[in-house]
């Protein structure tokens, strides 16, 4: 199944300058070519801690193997992708084998059905998801099988993703935190089973002190892991009043879009760059720090009520005149994407105003570019504004945690012991992006320990029908 959805997803997309390989890709190119870890945005801007190292690694390798940026390269990411998405259901099964047949059938289902069917889920080709999908159900497994054997098969396991985790994003560093401080509480009385947790704790500590020494070296300073925090900070707090940045705030802030942020990034280097947002970021939080109290709060919803999962822009590949795109980009409706095509930026807006904008920029193929407008608008509105987006953005979101308190209620209020790690790790691979900025791609990640929590509460309910029949 997972092998199909890929194909379906990706088909389309696998001929050669038709990817967007983003900034892990230019990353990964930059690696094979000789620059080292550099160029993000490409153009040879130097040395960077942008993208965490991990995704990179595992680009530059199928970018060794099969070219730079080939669509070759591309194939072999998407098996890789096929690959570790199968081998995170085949723990999760393993890992709930034990908690009744429900519980595993349940919670494979659920994980098969997200990924192959949620939009621009983790098997869509370049996505970075599945390899946070992996980790996580990885050390799902591993935290089960030491809990119960200190000493079994789960102690590799344990400490291999301790060491990878804090190299793939800030979440699942923190999901390893909280795990190995559970487990460490969990094994306290037995004699020489805390050397697991602590082993685990130092493979974690080693993997961030070794890329942060990288970086000190790279930058002369001090940065911890990734670079850009405060660049996150600002757009999702500043740029952003709600705290869950629109599409024009990321295309007119991401250097990877916009030309004038380019130009300022290559001129500073990038810590100098991300300097820049570190004043107007604290500035914000010390005006009003309700205010960002309250866009935690607006981010903790979209992560465990409803994921928003657009806000507000529309790709085109319509061969817009120059003189027209050139005006639509000055009045902020339109941002280019290189040789590939281009943005709309607020394709969420109301079209009576639109149609009245467009008509007073005095375009030279007015009626084209509002037909183009209209048409990525219709898809807008099918996609995330439809049953299907707006069941997604439940599904994704409040439906596993309304999974997780229903199976906490039917147990007498203590979750079974799968449901209470999947619900750890979840929190902690979310928590990060609650408190600085999160979007729909953070929660992509969280399909495995959703899918968990779904098949605990399915096994739940199955055990509460099966009492009567018992008696």
């Amino acid at each position: 199944m997972i092998t199909a959805a890929a194909l379906g997803h990706n088909l389309p997309r696998l001929s050669p300058g038709m990817l967007d390989w983003a900034e892990p890709g230019n990353v990964a190119a930059a690696l094979v070519q000789g620059r080292g870890f550099s160029d993000p945005f490409d153009g040879g801007t130097g040395a960077t801690a942008w993208v965490s190292p991990l995704p990179v690694w595992v680009e530059s390798l199928a970018f060794l193997a099969f070219g730079v940026k080939s669509a070759a390269a591309a194939k072999a990411l998407l098996v890789l992708s096929v690959v570790g998405l199968s081998a995170a259901n085949a723990l999760i099964l393993s890992a709930l084998e034990p908690f009744g047949a429900w519980a595993g059938t349940a919670a494979s289902a659920a994980f098969l059905a997200a990924c192959a069917f949620v939009p621009a889920g983790p098997l869509q080709v370049l996505s970075e998801a599945w390899l946070d999908v992996l980790l996580s159900s990885v050390l799902l497994w591993a935290a089960l099988e030491v809990s119960r054997s200190p000493g079994g098969r789960g102690a590799t396991a344990l400490v291999a993703a301790s060491f990878l985790a804090p190299l793939e994003n800030a979440g699942l560093a923190v999901s390893v935190g909280l795990v190995v401080l559970a487990l460490g509480w969990r094994l306290r009385q037995r004699p020489g089973a805390l050397r697991l947790p602590l082993a685990a704790a130092s493979a974690a500590a080693l993997a961030v002190a070794a890329w942060s020494a990288r970086n000190a070296v790279a930058f002369g300073r001090f940065v911890p892991l990734k670079s850009n925090s405060w660049f996150e900070l600002n757009l999702a707090n500043v740029d952003s009043a709600d705290g869950l940045p629109r599409m024009e705030s990321v295309l007119r802030r991401l250097p990877y879009f916009d030309q004038g942020q380019f130009a300022l990034y290559s001129a500073l280097g990038e810590t100098r760059y991300v300097d820049l947002f570190r004043a107007p970021a604290l500035a914000a939080l010390r005006a009003d720090p309700l205010h960002f109290a309250a866009n935690v709060m607006r981010r903790a919803e979209d992560a465990a009520v409803f994921c928003r999962r657009e806000g507000g822009g529309a790709f085109t590949r319509a061969p817009l005149r120059p003189e027209d795109a050139a005006r639509l980009s000055l009045a902020g409706e339109l941002i280019g994407a290189g040789r590939t095509g281009a943005f709309w930026t607020r394709i969420d807006a109301p079209p009576d105003r639109e149609r009245a904008l467009f008509h007073g920029l005095h375009l030279s193929d007015e009626d084209g570019a509002w037909r183009d407008w209209a048409e990525k608008r219709l898809d807008y509105d099918a996609q995330f504004r439809g049953f299907g987006g707006i069941a997604c953005g439940y599904l994704t979101a409040g439906f596993p945690v309304a999974a997780l308190l229903v199976c906490a209620l039917l147990c007498g209020g203590r979750l079974p012991s799968p449901a209470a790690w999947a619900a750890g790790i979840g929190f902690g691979m979310l928590l990060p992006y609650v408190l600085v900025n999160h979007n729909e791609r953070h929660q992509l990640p969280l399909f495995a320990m959703q899918a968990v929590a779904v098949g605990c509460c399915v096994q739940a309910i199955a055990g509460r029908q099966e009492k009567p029949k018992r008696t």
